[in-house]
């Protein structure tokens, strides 16, 4: 099952416990794509952080700046997931999978 905010990015919730209703799996999806939102500044901004930072994969040159939004999306990553995740029990292997659409 895959989420899609604004037709911008798709967010997809894999390796969760596979007891887990589909409801409930589609609510993890929208609600760490809303914290990402959140943190980052809108649907726009998470598809634009999510593109400049998978452009820096094989970069021959990375700037400070760079660094900092690679970081940036870390971090909104990290906590997105955990309250996206917490409502849900055991998700040690479960991870969100972000594209661009």
């Amino acid at each position: 099952m895959e989420t899609v905010a604004e037709s911008l990015y798709i967010v997809a919730l894999h390796e969760a416990p596979s007891s887990l209703p589909a409801d409930a799996r589609i609510t993890a999806e929208t609600r760490y794509a809303r914290e990402l939102e959140r943190a980052l500044g809108g649907p726009e901004q998470v598809a634009a952080t999510l593109d400049a930072v998978l452009s820096l994969e094989g970069a021959d040159v990375v700037t400070d700046a760079d660094k900092a939004l690679a970081g940036r999306w870390q971090k909104a990553s990290i906590t997105a997931r955990e309250r996206a995740l917490s409502q849900i029990g055991e998700t040690e292997e479960a991870y969100f999978e972000v594209r661009v659409a």
